[in-house]
Order: C-alpha cells, then structure tokens, then sequence
C-alpha cells in the first residue's frame, strides 16, 4: 500500500505542476488587472468566464468519466486509439454545435446573463472560445488517462504562457479592458487545442466507432445532470451577487474566487490522478483499503493547506491588490474550503462508478444546487460576497455528503468518514476564526503560524495514522 501512496503521491504533484502553470495566469493577472480595470469591469470578465466553464462543464457530456471508466478494459492500442478518436470527434461537433447555437441567441441571454444588453459582444467572444476549450480539455483528459504527464504540464504551461502574453498586451497596450482578457483566453485556448492535437497525434486514428460511442454516452450521459448542477453550484454566486449587490461586488467575490482556484489546484491534482489510479486497481484485493487511507490522506492534507491559506489571505491581499479588493479575504477562507469538499465528492463519488450507479450522481448534484440555490436566495442579498461564499461551501459540502451516503449504501468502502468530517470542519472553522480574533503584526501572525502547526497535529492523529485493527474492514 505505501509504495501505491507514494505513486498515487507523485502523480497528483506532476499534475499538480501542470495545473499550477495551467491555472498560473489566473492569478497572475489579478494584481494588473485590479489596478487597471475598475472593479464593475473586472466583474463583467469574471461572469463571462464563469458562464463560459458552466457550459464546459455540461458540453463535456461525461465522456471524460466514460474514457477513464472504458480505456483500460480495451482489449489492444487499436481499439484504445478508436476510443479516443471516437470521443474527439464526437466533442468537436457538439462543441460546435453548441458554440453556434450561443452566437445566434446572443442577443436574449446576454441580459439575462449579465444585467446589460451592452454586454453583448463578451458572450460572443465566449461562445467562440468554447470548441477550443473543449478540445484543450480532452487533449488533457487523452494524456492523463494515456499516462504522459510531462506533455500534459507542457500544454498547460503554453497555455498560460499563450493566454497572459496576449492578455497583458491587449489590456495594457491596446486597451481592450474586459474584451483583451477574453481575446487572451482564446488565443490560449486556440493555441492549446491545437498543440494537444499535435502531443496526442499518437493516440488518434481516422476512426469512427458508433458502438464505442454508444457505450461511453450510456456511462457519460447521466453525469451530464450532476455537471448541469455543479455548474449551478459553481455560478449561482456571481448570478445572485450582480443582482442583488451590483457589478462591483461580483469584483471583489472574483478576487475572493481566486483563492478558490488556488485551492482547486492542488484538488485538481489529486483528482486528475485519482481516478486513473483507483480504477486501474479495481481488481487487487487490497484496493478498498488503499482507497480509504487515501481519502484520509486527502483530507488532512487539502484541509492544512486550506487553512494556510485562509489564514494569510488578509496578507496577500494587502500585497496584491488595491484597497478596494481587501474585502475579499474573508469569503476566500469558505470559498478554499468549499474546493476542498469538492475534491472529496470525487473520492466518495467511486463507488457509485464501480457499482455502474452514475445516474444517482445526477440527482445527488440537483439536491446540492438546490440547496446552493436557496442558501444564496436568503443569505447573497443580506449579506453580499461573505453570503455568497457561505452558500457555495454548502452546496458544495451537501454534494460531497450525500454522495458519500449514496456510494456507501451501494458499494462499500472501509472510508473513515465521519473521522474526516470532523477534521474538515474543524479547519474550517479555525479558517473562519482565527483571522477574526488574532491582533495585527506579528502577534497575528504567530497565532496564525500556531494555529496551522496545531492542525497538523491533530490531522496527523485523526487521519494520517494508520486505522487500528478491524478499522479497515468493510465490504464492497
């Protein structure tokens, strides 16, 4: 089992690496963009965006899932080529067919998306972007499940490097405002479809296999209801903050939301190695409880590293960004936390994939945006960006509950579940706390540095021990 942990450990860091210069750009840009874009604009770029991967998340249709479920069942490369093959061109036309659908119903969604028909050409731009990134993404998907993670950290970091060169040129040389930060993320997105279709040439053949297809979409089509609303989950906040506290706000929650992609990276990591790991050794007798002890692990680590930086939040913001985007910090502590449950509705979410039960997921994730919903129907309004962050880190912890539940009744595995619940609730509450009650200077900062060493303590007794004995029974 150690040697499995280590590999699983330096898989997640390779693609943590990748993430990290895919992501890279992101946070890169914020501290320029504050200072050029006042906040009402910012705010107008970051709801495109997240309109944008909302419906990345739906366009995916499971088949990312469905590869990582099918592929090592094919019986040779061939058949494995015509897999993938079959996928690509099966996301290529409904990208495209999407994108297309997008341009002509511009002119009613931009309104309702943003609040303003003067908008109207971002959501153009956005639609454009949406088969490159769909092909970016697969090209990923293709070198994770095909194991190459050096090409896979190369797309990335040319990805990042391609979307803030042209960023920084078209807001700051050309003065483009919101228009240059989306043009950037397509000439990125552009760039990286075609570099993937180069480092995956490999993997493709002039296939077209309609009873591959088939098979994937009976496996992917039922996650497209869970993606649909994970996409809710993930941009109701800004929907109900541009309406009940204006452009502005949805400014400073973009900042906040930052935090959230700095933590979704280490998350991303994990996962885009999980899946690929736990399936492959779905057959070995001891694989229940390897994926026990790397759920416990998980949680301990992604809950410590959360809390760092929650904790530090308040700093970081005082050097990156202008005075008026300081009221970030405090959403930015829940809004860590929240990526921190969504990584564990992936490990939890296992059981339901070996049981062949992903229909369940769909439901579970309509439950979760439904609770997301209503909390930022009664909080957003009263309580601005800290509302919105706060209903998001419970739409995300209920998905991640739920399918906890779920798996378990249906596929049993020796999780230690409530143990890690608790340890995620503690770290979130000192994240919540302790920034509240420590004194500025470096008294603040040592109780902070104490707090972070004392968490490691306690998670290393709750979680990273290994179970007593009976602790890893359980059945399937």
């Amino acid at each position: 089992m150690r040697d499995a942990l280590k590999r699983l450990t330096a898989e997640s860091l390779i693609y943590g690496l990748g993430q990290v210069s895919g992501r890279a750009v992101q946070l890169l840009l914020v501290p320029i963009l504050t200072r050029t874009l006042t906040r009402d604009v910012y705010g107008v770029a970051d709801l495109v965006m997240a309109y944008a991967q909302f419906a990345t998340l739906a366009l995916v249709f499971g088949m990312d899932g469905a590869l990582v479920r099918f592929l090592y069942q094919e019986p040779d490369g061939d058949a494995r080529r015509r897999m993938i093959s079959t996928s690509l061109q099966f996301r290529v036309a409904a990208s495209v067919t999407c994108a297309l659908a997008l341009a002509l119903l511009a002119a009613p969604l931009t309104p309702l998306l943003t609040g303003s028909e003067a908008y109207r050409k971002y959501v153009m731009i956005g639609a454009l972007t949406l088969p490159f990134t769909l092909v970016g993404l697969f090209a990923n998907d293709v070198l994770r499940v095909t194991f190459q993670p050096w090409k896979f950290i190369a797309l990335n970091l040319t990805q990042t490097l391609v979307t803030g060169g042209v960023s920084l040129w078209l807001v700051l040389g050309r003065d483009l405002g919101v228009a240059g930060v989306l043009y950037g993320k397509l000439a990125g997105d552009a760039f990286a479809a075609a570099f993937g279709l180069v480092l995956m040439r490999h993997s493709l053949v002039p296939a077209f296999d309609r009873d591959v297809l088939s098979r994937m979409l009976r496996y992917g089509a039922p996650l497209v209801p869970a993606s649909i609303a994970y996409g809710v989950v993930g941009s109701a906040d800004r929907w109900f903050l541009q309406r009940s506290q204006g452009l502005a706000e949805v400014g400073v929650y973009a900042v906040a939301i930052k935090f959230f992609a700095v933590a979704m990276m280490g998350v991303s990591a994990f996962s885009l190695a999980f899946f690929p790991f736990a399936h492959a050794r779905s057959a070995d007798p001891g694989a229940p409880r390897l994926y026990a002890r790397a759920l416990d692990l998980y949680v301990a680590v992604a809950s410590f590293a959360a809390l760092g930086i929650s904790l530090f939040a308040s700093e970081a913001l005082a050097f990156l960004v202008p005075a008026a985007y300081h009221g970030a910090a405090r959403p930015a502590a829940l809004l860590s936390f929240a990526a921190v449950a969504y990584g564990a509705y992936y490990v939890a979410c296992l059981g339901l994939q070996f049981a062949l039960r992903t229909a369940w997921l769909g439901w579970i994730a309509a439950g979760a945006a439904l609770t997301a919903v209503a909390a930022h129907a009664l909080l957003t309004p009263r309580w601005g960006s800290m509302g919105a962050a706060t209903a998001t880190w419970i739409g995300n912890v209920a998905l991640a509950i739920a399918t906890f539940v779920a798996a378990q009744a249906v596929h049993r595995l020796p999780y230690r579940g409530p143990r890690a619940l608790g340890l995620f609730v503690l770290a979130t509450g000192a994240a919540v706390m302790v920034p509240r009650l420590a004194p500025a200077g470096l008294a603040g900062a040592g109780i902070k540095l104490a707090t972070l060493a004392g968490f490691a303590g306690v998670g290393a007794w709750l979680a990273v021990r290994r179970p007593g004995a009976g602790a890893g029974a359980g059945g399937n």
